[in-house]
């Protein structure tokens, strides 16, 4: 056979004779069946249909419903955001280098440097990109997301569904309900209304909206599959509260902080979380309820943080078949005390194992979580009565709650520490040198500076990622700062909008050799956002 530089198109005689001949059938097919009326369902099919639609009278049900859910979707979209985070990676090392600054064996670097190449300083961490949503609740720009969504957040950005873009502060964040508001800058935004969880019944038809797997603005629907659920796996806290939403309403990553709607685009829940083992939804979908979500959301707003009622106490659920070990009838329902904690505001009321609560302050108890959550949304030093039946014996105790231990609720961004009304604000937390603190970060005694023991989450001096606990600043905009007092004061002086150069020292650490760097920082106005500590 000949060869051709255009082989790709080269065809023999063969092949050529054998092209004519099913030419020759197939056009002979065609005339035929355009001639008789008849057409062959293999082809005819494509184009055209022998059956007719059915018409609209005969599903009205089916029509109205598609409208109504139509109209749904357009009241609670505009009110749903996508919220892009950027996040530190704590767990990992500096791109470039392993262990000690060195070039990581799997950097495709190493080969051309080899053990005795160059030192990289481990100094900028990796940073994560991650997708969640968020529920505008307020026509001036206030959002409610999980806390896992913006926790560790150096940057978020908040896309609106007519495609703004806002860069968003953290209002406050409630780890022990991973709940969290972030805020943006914006006026006459659409927003969504809070419903009643608690009027919700099994078989209640839900709507959950949010941005799975980058799909922005997704809708989903379902029931509601249970209430006042605990799931095992999902609680590590006792304190936490255990009346979430279950629905089989599709919720996948990405979903994560937008609303559960009901009927009437009400919020009755706070899309959190699904147990699956495959990493998507798998038929079982949970909900913050918006009977805590409300609340948490306002005093976040209100002060940064959630302050909760302590009484002290452990409790569970009354049963059937414990009733009758503790004297009260088999259809009671309340909180029954498992443990009373001394010193503890229930002790101090008198409250014993065994006793059964049923009311609390006049409002009837019918489960362990009622109580708690009834306890937990009222303030410390609320003077709460309590109806318990001890033995049988209805009973009244007094109590005073008290503050829970730990701090269940840490204020981002808005910290609670005064900061100075002027100046340039870093996001960092300062003390003076001590003998300790040089022996620690193995600093030398001609040093002198201010300490850095703390960097506040989102800050100007967390979002340089070049700047870590255990650092000394030197000196500010070239002024020498022996002292944390003289950072203060040298920070003070600046201008709120103005950079400030900073001369930072980092001591012996491993195989990184000490020494003094220049970081450049563009700070916030003082007061504009602080952190917990006493920082600048």
């Amino acid at each position: 056979m000949p060869s051709s530089r255009f082989s790709g198109l080269y065809v023999s005689g063969r092949t050529f004779a054998l092209l004519i001949v099913i030419v020759g059938v197939v056009g002979a097919m065609a005339f035929y069946r355009a001639h008789t009326g008849t057409q062959d369902p293999e082809f005819g099919g494509i184009t055209s249909s022998t059956e007719p639609a059915l018409q609209a009278s005969q599903v009205p049900a089916l029509i109205t419903l598609s409208k109504e859910q139509e109209m749904l979707a357009q009241r609670v979209e505009p009110a749903v955001v996508a919220v892009n985070v950027t996040a530190r990676n704590a767990g990992e090392g500096d791109e470039m280098g392993g262990e000690g600054g060195e070039l990581s064996p799997n950097n495709p670097l190493s080969q051309f440097f080899g053990q005795f190449g160059r030192q990289f300083p481990q100094r900028r961490p990796r940073f994560e990109q991650g997708l969640g949503s968020g529920i505008i609740i307020s026509p001036d720009g206030y959002i409610v997301t999980n806390n896992h969504v913006v926790k560790g957040a150096t940057n978020i950005r908040v896309t609106l569904t007519d495609r703004r873009e806002f860069k968003a502060r953290i209002v406050g964040m409630d780890e022990l309900t991973d709940l969290a508001v972030i805020k943006i800058e914006a006026t006459g935004l659409s927003n969504l209304p809070w419903g009643d969880s608690k009027a919700l019944k099994q078989g209640d038809p839900v709507f959950a909206f949010g941005n799975p797997f980058q799909l922005n603005f997704t809708m989903t629907h379902g029931i509601v599959s249970g209430i006042g659920r605990r799931p095992a796996a999902a609680i590590s806290n006792l304190r936490q509260p255990s009346d979430y939403i279950q629905t089989d309403a599709a919720i996948n990553p990405g979903n994560s902080g937008g609303p559960l709607v009901n009927v009437l685009g009400q919020v009755v829940g706070v899309n959190s979380f699904i147990f699956t083992s495959t990493g998507s939804f798998s038929g079982e979908s949970f909900a913050i309820p918006s009977r805590i979500a409300r609340q948490v959301t306002e005093d976040l707003i209100k002060n940064g943080k959630v302050v909760r009622g302590f009484l002290g106490i452990s409790i569970e659920d009354v049963t059937p078949e414990l009733s009758s070990f503790f004297h009260v009838p088999p259809t009671t329902q309340g909180a029954l005390v498992t443990d009373v904690t001394a010193g503890d505001p229930g002790a101090n009321a008198g409250l014993k194992n065994g006793d059964v609560i049923v009311k609390f302050s006049g409002q009837p108890v019918d489960s362990s979580t009622e109580l708690q959550l009834l306890t937990e949304g009222a303030p410390p030093g609320t003077k709460v009565k309590l109806g318990i039946l001890r033995n049988g014996r209805p009973m009244t105790l007094e109590a005073r709650l008290g503050n829970p231990p730990g701090a269940e609720s840490r204020t981002a961004q808005n910290g609670t520490s005064a900061q100075p009304a002027k100046g340039a604000h870093l996001g960092v937390r300062l003390q003076t040198l001590t003998a300790q603190d040089r022996e620690q970060h193995q600093i030398p005694p001609n040093i002198q500076g201010a300490l850095i023991t703390g960097v506040v989450p989102g800050g100007p001096a967390y979002n340089t990622a070049q700047i870590i606990p255990g650092e000394v600043i030197t000196s500010v905009n070239r002024v020498p700062t022996a002292t944390a007092e003289a950072v203060m004061n040298e920070l003070e002086k600046l201008p709120p909008d103005q950079a400030v150069l900073l001369r930072v020292y980092i001591g012996r650490s491993g195989s990184l050799q000490a020494g003094g760097t220049y970081v450049l920082i563009h700070p916030e106005p003082a007061g504009g956002s602080g952190g917990p500590g006493g920082g600048r």
